[in-house]
């Protein structure tokens, strides 16, 4: 019988055998292990799978393949000392988060580390780092497969050892090689025509999830029985991602919406079904018939729309035409209906027909490619241009954005009721998809000038920076104390306040009745009016350091704190409940979106940084991001466009906290910004700089 590995060897690809065989080659140039040391799996990404659920456990190795994915382990790395799996292994395969495969490239410096291998054209490279043996996986493929007792590496001789410490130095080359290898195949990118920027990589390619393409019976072939089916037989398939085109009575083409945040954007796959019964519009592809008639009886009617090419697949036996309605002078509008207990056409499906003398057309004859793809913001000319840019031969004129259609990733587009020369009117509206993206938003315009104030200039850190509504001033804090900025940015004073020098600040935030709260480095808060002097003449003295405030409408104030737990404070900023225990990183932002998602954000040097969502109570609902780098400040500006910053990197967030895009960012870290009435936008950086950000 067959051993697992060369069962899935069989099973690959050619493509994926040869990868597969570069990984044999450089286990075999490993001298502290060998292939006995090796366990494969076929492998499932699942963006939604928490990275915590993967025990630390990291792939040596990972082979992409549009059929199957797979894994390569070392066996100490897979197993718990009493031989128990770290991972759930069902059938020989194994679901890992997509934080996980993006880490193989950070452990790929170490010398037991091979490569992250994507099946993408890159033979060049890879046969310059691992040299092919091809003889050798064929002669002793069965013999190296077998399961042996690795104790002999931990009583090895002296002699073994000489040879290690000798060959020390080579391995360390080797490894920085591997790694070099890993982090390029893990950085390759697939390019949106057309849009302003790539696909990030943790987007997933549509053929790697939809996998099982043969749907089998369903009810019938609308474009939501057909998605409902995918989504049956492919776990975590995300419907709401996903539309169809090209839909026939046997397949359809299945596409990627321009607002989707999980996969590629450029990826589809087309599926086959069967169903019991089908649409009309499977069979009738033309429903505008002009220059010909604006009124018949139903079977003269008929007569023509069967006489059309495009619509002679259509069985007449089995339909109907009846609501005959006229539409200005010289358009008849009627419904296409199917016949009672039809055996072919759904049976409640209706398709609306027009005829008419004249020349003009539908909407939907033109304006057919709907997915947008980016556009840098929601406003009705901004979509009417994009959908001029995709669909040339619509007249913009002519169209307008249906009053109060205009969402985060879609809008309605109708004929204008203004112009209808070139349309029919009273035609359904059709609804484009796009993805909000302005990869400029949130970069440097300009830095602000402070050099007037000598004491602003002995501020060598910041933490924290807001606007104060009631004296049109904004406030930032650093490590000397507070200062007061103009509405441009520029210095205007330091606060004369009386906190004495418990001044080094570690968070400011503004209540609802515009008071300040102010956490020092000495673990105090401090309850001040605008002008700095002290609430009540006391301090707050806690028992950690708070590191950012939120007071929500119903007057709940949350604060996060440097331990990484979320407390309640009283409007004096005394702790009065911890509502949730530490989540792993300094919360140095708290925000409530317009969406009412209440979002964490945090850094904490070994790990990164973090985001959560959390409820009004300030409990964790769950984590919806990982960074390499730490995330400092989450803002959401007036366009409804959520920005995180980092380390020389910036993040454009979905509503629910999700990445959207990774967009370039200031070498300084950001650690507070602000957006003013007028719609201008500052940041503090980690050096106690403030500069003037875009906003479009």
């Amino acid at each position: 019988m067959k051993n697992k590995m060369q069962v899935f060897y069989d099973n690959m690809c050619t493509s994926c055998q040869q990868k597969f065989k570069k990984v044999v080659s450089a286990v075999k140039k490993n001298i502290l292990k060998d292939l006995d040391d090796l366990e494969l799996f076929k492998c499932n990404i699942d963006k939604n799978h928490d990275i915590d659920e993967d025990n630390g456990v990291i792939p040596v190795a990972f082979i992409f393949c549009k059929h199957d994915s797979y894994a390569f382990f070392w066996k100490e790395d897979l197993y718990n000392g009493d031989g128990s799996p770290k991972l759930n292994m069902v059938n020989n395969v194994i679901t890992l988060s997509q934080a996980t495969i993006e880490r193989i490239k950070e452990k790929s410096t170490n010398q037991q580390q091979l490569a992250v291998i994507k099946k993408e054209k890159t033979e060049l490279i890879a046969s310059k780092l691992i040299n092919e043996n091809s003889n050798s996986l064929k002669n002793h493929f069965g013999r190296q497969m077998l399961i042996m007792n690795r104790q002999h590496l931990l009583h090895m001789s002296k002699i073994k050892k000489l040879i290690l410490s000798l060959g020390l130095g080579f391995i360390l080359i080797i490894g920085v090689v591997a790694g070099t290898l890993g982090w390029y195949f893990t950085r390759i990118e697939n390019k949106i025509a057309g849009s302003q920027s790539s696909d990030p990589n943790w987007r997933i390619d549509l053929a790697e999830v939809l996998t099982k393409r043969n749907l089998g019976p369903i009810p019938d072939n609308r474009e939501e029985t057909i998605l409902n089916a995918a989504v049956a037989q492919n776990n975590n398939l995300k419907k709401d991602d996903l539309y169809l085109k090209n839909i026939k009575a046997s397949k359809a083409s299945v596409f990627v919406k321009s607002s989707s945040n999980i996969y590629l954007h450029n990826s589809s796959v087309e599926v086959n079904y069967l169903p019991e019964l089908i649409t009309l519009a499977t069979d009738v592809k033309k429903v505008n018939f002009p220059k010909t008639v604006t009124s018949g009886t139903s079977e003269e009617l008929l007569d023509i729309v069967k006489g059309s090419i495009e619509n002679a697949d259509l069985v007449t036996s089995n339909v109907k035409i009846e609501n005959f309605n006229k539409i200005g002078d010289d358009v008849l509008q009627v419904d296409l209906t199917v016949i009672e207990n039809s055996k072919i056409y759904l049976n409640s499906d209706v398709l609306k027909l027009y005829f008419s003398q004249s020349n003009r057309k539908l909407l939907s004859e033109v304006l057919t490619d709907v997915n947008l793809e980016d556009i840098l913001n929601k406003k009705e000319d901004t979509i009417i241009n994009k959908i001029g840019e995709k669909n040339p031969e619509v007249n913009l004129k002519a169209i307008e954005v249906e009053k109060g259609t205009i969402l985060n990733s879609s809008a309605f587009i109708q004929v204008s009721t203004k112009y209808n020369e070139d349309y029919i009117l009273d035609t359904d509206p059709i609804q484009v998809n796009y993805r909000v993206f302005n990869k400029d938003i949130g970069t440097v315009i300009s830095s602000i000038p402070t050099t007037d104030s000598t004491e602003f200039n002995d501020a060598t850190s910041g933490n924290g920076i807001l606007y104060l509504d009631s004296i049109k001033k904004i406030l930032v804090g650093t490590n000397t104390g507070l200062y007061l900025l103009n509405s441009d940015g520029t210095f205007k004073s330091k606060i004369n306040d009386e906190m004495g020098d418990d001044n080094s600040i570690k968070a400011i935030g503004k209540l609802n009745d515009n008071t300040i709260l102010v956490s020092t480095g000495r673990q105090t808060v401090w309850h001040l009016h605008s002008d700095g002097s002290v609430i009540n003449q006391e301090k707050i003295q806690n028992s950690y350091t708070i590191t950012s405030f939120l007071q929500l409408e119903d007057g709940t104030i949350l604060a996060g704190g440097y331990n990484g737990a979320i407390y309640q404070l009283n409007k004096d900023g005394k702790v009065i409940a911890t509502v949730q225990e530490n989540l792993g990183v300094v919360i140095s932002s708290l925000v409530k979106l317009s969406n009412n998602t209440i979002l964490a954000g945090g850094w904490k040097n070994s790990i990164g940084g973090r985001i959560f969502q959390l409820t009004m109570a300030g409990k964790i609902i769950k984590k919806v991001g990982d960074f390499k780098n730490g995330i400092y400040s989450i803002i959401e500006l007036k366009d409804e466009t959520i920005l995180a910053t980092s380390m020389q990197t910036n993040y454009q967030l979905n509503d629910d906290g999700t990445v959207k895009e990774q967009v370039e960012a200031f070498r300084k870290s950001a650690f507070g910004t602000v957006q003013l009435p007028n719609g201008d936008f500052f940041m503090l950086s980690v050096e106690a700089s403030v500069y003037k950000l875009r906003t479009e």
